[in-house]
């Protein structure tokens, strides 16, 4: 794929409504994750089948990943992005009529897609619209915008939920992602430098390369190290907090964390650019949140020692996709294998995303605090065998 007409500036505004639309994408977990208690209020469903409302939306991107970029680069980026953004408010619209059961978990599978064509087209967008010396800097700020939204969503939307209900919290969301498509199309439709020059593959040819994606370890294991942390960060930021029986503290929480995790990729990034390998501060992030997680219930009593501890165990949380999305052009040995890397990373982290919130629900229901700590210490176990594996392979560079 080639673009038709040379960037040698960053169109800095483009650039930052791109971001808001992945944040008013991200905002699709992020509302489930403040209305949990809530939805399970209303809806009179159990823990995992409530957990499972805040997960689906993770399975659009596991079986479609490897597609949605095939698709977009036939019918336009730009397309793929202003459609994904409106079929999210037209979701949010039907989820604030609060509407049968099953209508509400088909929304939110629903919203995969919308999730899916987002995360697919706005970084592309971002891409094109940044001059060279810019793009590490705009592809670092469009990799805090999940935790952005959910920090935005645990600020904003905790007092839109106490005072307009479930019904205004997804109808206030309609609004801004639907507002965030009107825009991005407006202001990029005429945009000459997001012409782009489609290059399509036969079908034979893709799929003999996801077989060469899964085959090759460059790829696997930073996808696999990436997969554990997406398995445990959307359910500690859902349930963790609510182990806190104090409301202010709670709430303080809720915004805190995702930026705390945002904080924590930034430092992955520094660490891994000059002090040590990425596999090391993978290794040593999931280390920290072994360790940290181990304390907890031993501080279920001491609210504000508690939270600090939860504080620190999202900080080395927040590490590993940094450290993960860092080996990826450490470890590929050219152009198109750190495309598959990166490929891959995403379809796991999907996998994460989907499996994580309801297994962690069902742990926590049956054995507390103290089954949290149990599975977040198996799945740091996993995450330290494939950081050590992941290094033991030579470096590219």
């Amino acid at each position: 794929m080639t673009q038709s007409v040379p960037n040698t500036h960053t169109q800095w505004l483009e650039v930052i409504f791109l971001w808001i639309a992945g944040v008013s994408a991200a905002m699709q977990f992020a509302k489930l994750s403040i209305s949990y208690d809530a939805v399970m209020m209303h809806y009179q469903t159990g823990a995992t089948l409530t957990g499972a409302t805040l997960s689906v939306v993770g399975i659009a991107g596991l079986l479609f990943g490897v597609f949605a970029g095939m698709i977009a680069n036939k019918i336009g980026y730009l397309k793929v992005l202003v459609s994904a953004l409106f079929l999210g408010g037209i979701l949010s619209f039907i989820q604030s009529l609060l509407p049968h059961f099953s209508v509400f978990i088909l929304t939110r599978v629903l919203e995969g897609f919308s999730q899916l064509g987002v995360v697919v087209a706005a970084p592309t967008l971002i891409a094109k619209l940044s001059a060279p010396q810019h793009k590490s800097l705009t592809m670092g700020l469009w990799g805090t915008f999940f935790g952005v939204a959910f920090a935005l969503t645990g600020w904003l939307g905790k007092s839109m939920l106490d005072q307009l209900g479930l019904q205004g919290l997804f109808l206030s969301h309609a609004f801004l992602i639907s507002c965030a498509g009107v825009v991005v199309y407006f202001l990029l439709r005429k945009n000459s430098v997001l012409d782009f020059v489609p290059v399509i593959g036969g079908q034979s040819r893709i799929i003999s390369q996801m077989l060469t994606i899964y085959r090759n370890p460059r790829a696997l294991l930073p996808s696999l190290v990436f997969l554990f942390y997406t398995c445990t960060l959307v359910s500690l930021l859902t349930y963790v907090p609510r182990f806190v029986e104090a409301e202010r503290i709670r709430a303080t929480m809720l915004v805190a964390l995702p930026l705390i995790s945002t904080g924590g990729t930034f430092l992955a990034g520094a660490l891994g650019q000059y002090i040590m390998r990425p596999q090391r501060v993978a290794l040593m992030a999931y280390s920290g949140v072994a360790l940290n997680a181990l304390l907890l219930p031993f501080l279920l009593d001491q609210t504000l020692l508690f939270s600090v501890i939860v504080g620190v165990t999202v900080l080395f949380l927040g590490m590993i996709p940094g450290a993960s999305l860092g080996m990826i052009p450490m470890l590929a040995r050219n152009p198109v294998e750190q495309a598959q890397g990166y490929g891959l990373i995403a379809q796991f982290g999907n996998l994460g995303a989907t499996l994580g919130p309801p297994t962690f629900a069902t742990v926590i229901t049956a054995y507390g605090i103290s089954g949290f700590t149990g599975l977040v210490l198996i799945i740091c176990c996993c995450g330290v065998v494939f950081s050590l594996l992941a290094g033991r392979i030579q470096t590219t560079r």
